[in-house]
C-alpha cells in the first residue's frame, strides 16, 4: 500500500466497492433483508463520491499487475483511467447508486431482496471492470461476468415463466455474440493492429463488433432486450441506462483505433438500421417498459451510427446524456407500476404496464409526471436539455461527412429517427398521464423512490453537459473534445421536433385509446420469424443431438461398459478357477506330502515297523525286477 498513490487507492476502491456490496448482500441471511437494503446503497454512495473525486482531481492513470503467463507471453491485470473511463465510472456509479436507493422502496417487500442486491452489486462491478480494463482479455472476463449477472437479474422472478424465458433468451442471444467476440480477440492477438494484413484486422474487429451487437442489442440480435423487461424495473433502468447495453458502445470507443474503413461502414449501417427499427417498433407497443426498451434500441443505434461515421466523441456524449434521461424514464415508469400494481391487480385483474389501462395520472402522480416529461423531452431532443446537445452532435457529424451521398443518407435517416422518437414519446405521455382518469385511489411513490427520479430529471438539463445550452463547451464537455454542434444541425433538429410534435397532437390527442399496427407491434414479425426458422432449427438440432446422444453415444458407451464388465467377469472367473485353482491344488499336494512325511515320525512303534516292512518290500521289488 505504501507504494500506491492516492489516485490508485481510490481507483481500487471504486472498482471493488460494488463487489464488496455484492459479497455482503450474499452473506446476509434472507430474513435480514433490511440490512442489505441499508448497506448496499451506502457502499454505492461511497463509490459515487470517490468517482467524483477521481473525475475532478485525477490525471491519466495506468495500473498494471502481473496476472498469468501463456508460454513466454505474460498477461497483466491492467486498468486504465483516462478521460473516457473517468467519465464512465462517474456515470455508472451515480446511476447505480440511484437504482440501489430506488430499489429499497420498489423491492422492499421482495422475499429475495438479499440475492437481488447481491446481483445488482455484481452487475455494477462487472461494468466498472469493462470501463477500466485496458486489454481485451480482461474486458472479456468482465463482459462474461456481466452476462451472468444480467441473466440472474432479468430472471429474478424465476417462478414466472415469462421471466425465466426472457432470462434464457437474453443469455443465449448474448452467447452468440460473445462466441464471435472471443474469436475476434484471438484474431487481434495473433494479428495486432498496425500489421500489413488489413483483412485479418477487419475480420477481428468485426467479430468483436458481433459481441457488441449481442450486448447492445443491435440488429440482428436485438430481440432479447424487449423481453428482458420481465425483470424488476430498477434492473431495467440500470441495464438500459449505464450498464450492459452501454458496454458495447464504450468498447467500440475503446477499440476505435483498430477499426478499418470496411468495419466502420458495417458499424454505421448496422447502427442506423437498428435506430430506425427501434424507433418504429416503439411507436407500436402498448407495454410502457417495452416502449422504453425499443427506445433504447433506437438510441443505442444512434450511438453506434456515430462511431461508424467517425464521431466517437459524439457517441460518448450521447451515451452520457442517455444514461440519465433513460434512467429517469424507467424509474418514473416503475413509479407508475408501483403506484398502480395493487389496485389494478385487485380490482381489474389487468396489466398495470399496458398504457391502454392507464390515463389521467398527471394529477395523482405529479412528481412522476414532471420527471417523465423532462426526461422524455430530453429523449425527444428538445432544446435546453442534454439530449438536444448530444443528438445534435451526432447530426452535425453526419452533416459534415465528406461524401455527399453518405451525408444525405445519414442526415436524412437520423432526422427520421428523431421525428419518430418525438412521436412515440408524445404518445406515451399522452396515454399514461392525460385522458380519462380511470383510477380512484392512486398515491405518489415514497420519497426513497422520488429522490432518484428527481436527480435523473435534473441531470437531463443541458448544464450537465455544457455551460452553453446550444453548443458543447466547458463543464463535462471537456470529456467530449471532438463533439460539436452546428447551427444547421440545430435548425434541422428543431424543425423536425416541432413538426413531429404537431403530428403527435394530430395523431394521438383525440384518440380515446392508443392504436397500433400488429405487424409493427411484433417487431415486423422478425422475432416470430426467428422462432419459426432459427429457433425451430435450433430446437430440432438440439432434439437430434439428444437422440444421437441417447442412441449412438450412450449406446456406444453402454457397449464399452458392458464389454468391460463381461471381460472383468471372465478375468474374475479365470482368476478364481484357473489361477487360484492351480495354486490351491499345489498347496494341497504340498500339504498331503507334508502330512505323509510327518507320518513317518509319529512316535508310534507300529508305524515304524510298518514303514520298514513297506520299504523292504519296495526295495526287493525293484531289485528282483
Amino acid at each position: 500500500m505504501a507504494n500506491l498513490s492516492t489516485s490508485e487507492i481510490l481507483l481500487g476502491l471504486v472498482l471493488t466497492l460494488p463487489l464488496i456490496s455484492a459479497i455482503v448482500s450474499f452473506l446476509i441471511p434472507a430474513r435480514y433483508g433490511w440490512v442489505s437494503s441499508l448497506t448496499a446503497p451506502v457502499l454505492l454512495l461511497v463509490c459515487t463520491i470517490l468517482s467524483f473525486i477521481l473525475f475532478f482531481t485525477s490525471e491519466a492513470l495506468h495500473v498494471t499487475a502481473s496476472w498469468f503467463s501463456i508460454g513466454t507471453t505474460e498477461i497483466n491485470f491492467s486498468l486504465l483511467l483516462d478521460a473516457a473511463s473517468r467519465l464512465m465510472i462517474l456515470v455508472v456509479s451515480t446511476v447505480s447508486f440511484l437504482v440501489h436507493l430506488y430499489s429499497t422502496g420498489y423491492m422492499g417487500y421482495d422475499t429475495k431482496i438479499t440475492r437481488y442486491f447481491g446481483m445488482l452489486g455484481l452487475f455494477t462491478f462487472s461494468m466498472m471492470g469493462i470501463v477500466l480494463a485496458s486489454q481485451l482479455i480482461l474486458t472479456f472476463v468482465f463482459w462474461e461476468l456481466m452476462g451472468f449477472s444480467s441473466y440472474m437479474l432479468i430472471g429474478h422472478w424465476m417462478e414466472k415463466p415469462a421471466a425465466a424465458k426472457a432470462a434464457q433468451k437474453a443469455f443465449l442471444f448474448n452467447r452468440i455474440g460473445d462466441a464471435f467476440m472471443l474469436i475476434g480477440i484471438l484474431i487481434t492477438w495473433i494479428h495486432p493492429a498496425g500489421s500489413p494484413d488489413t483483412f485479418w484486422q477487419t475480420t477481428g474487429v468485426l467479430c468483436i463488433f458481433a459481441g457488441v451487437v449481442g450486448k447492445s442489442a443491435q440488429l440482428p440480435l436485438s430481440f432479447w432486450l424487449p423481453d428482458a423487461m420481465e425483470g424488476p424495473t430498477p434492473v431495467s433502468a440500470l441495464l438500459h441506462a449505464a450498464t450492459m447495453v452501454a458496454a458495447g458502445v464504450f468498447l467500440l470507443i475503446r477499440i476505435n483505433p483498430l477499426l478499418t474503413d470496411t468495419a466502420l461502414t458495417v458499424i454505421a449501417i448496422t447502427g442506423i438500421s437498428t435506430a430506425l427499427f427501434g424507433a418504429v417498433s416503439a411507436l407500436n407497443q402498448f407495454d410502457i417498459k417495452k416502449i422504453l426498451a425499443y427506445s433504447t434500441l433506437s438510441q443505442l443505434g444512434l450511438m453506434i451510427t456515430a462511431i461508424g461515421i467517425g464521431a466517437k466523441d459524439a457517441a460518448l456524449l450521447h451515451l452520457f446524456t442517455h444514461a440519465f434521461f433513460k434512467a429517469g424514464l424507467f424509474l418514473a415508469a416503475g413509479s407508475v407500476i408501483h403506484a398502480l400494481s395493487h389496485q389494478l391487480n385487485d380490482q381489474k385483474k389487468s396489466d398495470v404496464q399496458d398504457i391502454r389501462n392507464l390515463g389521467g395520472l398527471r394529477k395523482k402522480l405529479p412528481v412522476t409526471f414532471i420527471v417523465f416529461c423532462i426526461a422524455g423531452a430530453s429523449l425527444a431532443g428538445l432544446p435546453m436539455l442534454s439530449g438536444f446537445l448530444s443528438k445534435d452532435s451526432i447530426l452535425t457529424a453526419a452533416w459534415n461527412l465528406s461524401i455527399p451521398s453518405a451525408q444525405f443518407i445519414f442526415t436524412g435517416l437520423i432526422l427520421i429517427v428523431s421525428f419518430v422518437t418525438v412521436l412515440y414519446t408524445f404518445r406515451l405521455i399522452r396515454f399514461v398521464f392525460f385522458g380519462n382518469e380511470s383510477q380512484t385511489t392512486v398515491h405518489e411513490s415514497p420519497w426513497v423512490m422520488r429522490i432518484p427520479m428527481i436527480v435523473c430529471a435534473v441531470a437531463s438539463g443541458w448544464f450537465i453537459v455544457s455551460v452553453n445550452p446550444i453548443h458543447v463547451s466547458g463543464w463535462f464537455a471537456n470529456s467530449f473534445t471532438g463533439a460539436e454542434t452546428s447551427l444547421i444541425a440545430s435548425g434541422l433538429s428543431a424543425v423536425t421536433v416541432l413538426v413531429a410534435f404537431i403530428a403527435g397532437v394530430l395523431f394521438y390527442w383525440r384518440q380515446p385509446s392508443p392504436q397500433s399496427n400488429s405487424i409493427l407491434q411484433n417487431s415486423f414479425g422478425i422475432d416470430s420469424f426467428y422462432q419459426r426458422t432459427i429457433g425451430l432449427a435450433i430446437v430440432r438440432l438440439a432434439s437430434a443431438a439428444e437422440a444421437t446422444d441417447k442412441r449412438v453415444l450412450d449406446g456406444f458407451l453402454h457397449f464399452i461398459a458392458y464389454t468391460q464388465v463381461s471381460v472383468a467377469h471372465g478375468i474374475a472367473w479365470f482368476d478364481r478357477y484357473i489361477v487360484d485353482g492351480i495354486v490351491d491344488t499345489g498347496a494341497r499336494l504340498v500339504k498331503s506330502a507334508g502330512s505323509l512325511t510327518r507320518s513317518f515320525q509319529g512316535g508310534r512303534i507300529q508305524l515304524y515297523i510298518f514303514w520298514a516292512v513297506a520299504g523292504l518290500i519296495i526295495f526287493l521289488f525293484f531289485v528282483l525286477i
